[in-house]
């Protein structure tokens, strides 16, 4: 075990500006027990480095868009659900890291419940944060037909000969300097192997189209340590790199694939795999599927809460995150204040029931207004094509004033006349499927062509200044 203690505290010699950042905290309650983090951050850290100057241009355009989300008055309606379609790619050395169908379909189902707040343990919220927080209209599905047109369910399995994505560390005690050169030099690009065929992995679905999540064995072989198994990283997700208006050619884009890369025993909230020593401390705090709620929110453009910087002065861009001075070591700790951080009128403690920190799975049960904002800013800027809109059709969006709609059935135009200026008007299949969105300039009388529709019934979803509604109507 000294072995072990002594490559942590070698990696931890690194700058805070490498990848071992992620290790730079050796240890928790247990002195034997590697510190192991997410590795988003620690990636864009990697494309700076060979790209110099795009981290600092990836603040100044998160931080734009962090002011434009806070000023805006948003137009979007709060009915309009966004679905992602994903493939997990499942990467397996050993019978026990092909994790099963139902595996995956319940982290599926964990990253509905999350992103639509729709998780038991949301009342145990503290209530200082309940008027911060609220459903990201953002859900996800196994994709149904693969790049071709083909049917799928959404997961695609392949046998590799690669045991350790994390690479095979060729170095020993006493070479301090050619491990930290390995780290910089050979790490990032071992991870992203998972999303290359030729390279042991699995070739990406169409990234525009698809949420691609990589599945595999995270952890680095070390031989001359006793044939230790480290694990870095639990996953690392692709931000949205397009945001922050490179105008070079980003060398990185042409070697890693965008989507998320996770370790095998970290997936879903039924998957019957453990962590192994020295990493057993972890079993608790990190299991149950919502690693990969923390990792899409990445995907989707989100910081981690305390700004991936150890003082106050650190932002992660969204203004109803309370800032603090570090993650939460995978803890729970309600009482901590480690930042006086104002927000509407009062000094908030340490979020850690924010998915984007690193605090135990038992206390994460939220994304805050502010930061569901960025993630659907994301969507329709960055990942425009990645997403289907949707209505969601509930008894709370059933007609709230009087309005008409004639002539009904119709086969060429429909006129709505309301009491109320309209806003916009949606067209919708009766499964909630948009169709068509018309903006109005609040004029209370409108005529929307509709030869263009098939024969059939739709759903017609007006906006106006007093409120929503919903009429049913037949197209000839």
């Amino acid at each position: 075990m000294k072995k072990i203690i002594y490559l942590m505290v070698t990696l931890a010699l690194f700058s805070s500006q490498s990848f071992g950042q992620a290790i730079s905290k050796s240890y928790l309650e247990d002195e034997e027990t590697p510190m192991v983090t997410c590795g988003s951050y620690n990636y864009l850290e990697h494309v700076d480095k060979v790209n110099p100057g795009f981290l600092e241009q990836s603040n100044v355009s998160m931080e734009q868009i962090g002011e434009l989300i806070k000023n805006q008055i948003t137009e979007k309606s709060a009915t309009e659900v966004y679905t992602i379609p994903v493939v997990f790619h499942v990467l397996h050395f050993s019978e026990e890291s092909n994790l099963s169908d139902e595996v995956l379909e319940s982290q599926i189902e964990v990253l509905n419940k999350s992103f639509r707040r729709q998780n038991a343990d949301t009342s145990e919220l503290r209530e200082v944060f309940e008027h911060l927080v609220g459903d990201s209209y953002i859900q996800f599905k196994l994709a149904e037909q693969d790049p071709l047109g083909n049917p799928t369910n959404g997961i695609v399995r392949k046998a590799t000969e690669i045991s350790h994505f994390g690479g095979v560390l060729p170095y020993g005690q006493g070479e301090e300097l050619l491990i930290s050169q390995w780290v910089q030099d050979s790490l990032m690009y071992n991870y992203f192997r998972m999303t290359q065929s030729e390279l042991g992995g699995s070739d990406s679905w169409d990234e525009s189209r698809y949420l691609n999540i990589w599945i595999g064995d995270m952890r680095i072989l070390e031989p001359l340590f006793n044939d230790f198994e480290e694990m870095v990283y639990f996953a690392l997700a692709t931000p949205p790199l397009e945001h922050a208006n490179w105008d070079g050619l980003l060398e990185t884009f042409q070697d890693f694939n965008q989507g998320v890369l996770i370790d095998y025993h970290v997936v879903g909230s039924n998957n019957p795999t453990m962590l192994p020593n020295p990493y057993h401390i972890y079993n608790q705090r990190v299991k149950g599927g919502k690693m990969l709620v923390h990792e899409v929110g990445h995907y989707l453009g989100l910081r981690h809460i305390w700004g991936d910087v150890l003082n106050c002065s650190a932002d992660d861009y969204v203004y109803d995150t309370p800032n603090t001075t570090g993650d939460s070591e995978w803890n729970c700790d309600k009482v901590k204040n480690k930042c006086v951080d104002v927000i509407y009128g009062e000094d908030l403690p340490d979020m850690i029931e924010n998915y984007m920190d690193y605090s135990h799975l038992e206390c994460q049960n939220s994304f805050t207004k502010g930061q569901i904002e960025i993630m659907r800013h994301t969507l329709e800027n960055f990942r425009t094509e990645l997403y289907e809109t949707t209505l969601g059709i509930d008894e709370e969006y059933a007609l709230s004033e009087s309005f008409e709609v004639f002539p009904n059935p119709t086969d060429a135009v429909l006129n709505i006349r309301a009491k109320s200026p309209i806003l916009k008007v949606l067209i919708s299949d009766l499964n909630g499927r948009i169709i068509e969105t018309i903006k109005a300039e609040e004029q209370k009388e409108l005529s929307i062509p509709v030869s263009s529709l098939s024969k059939g019934a739709y759903l017609l979803h007006l906006e106006t200044t007093h409120g929503v509604g919903k009429y049913k109507f037949v197209k000839q």
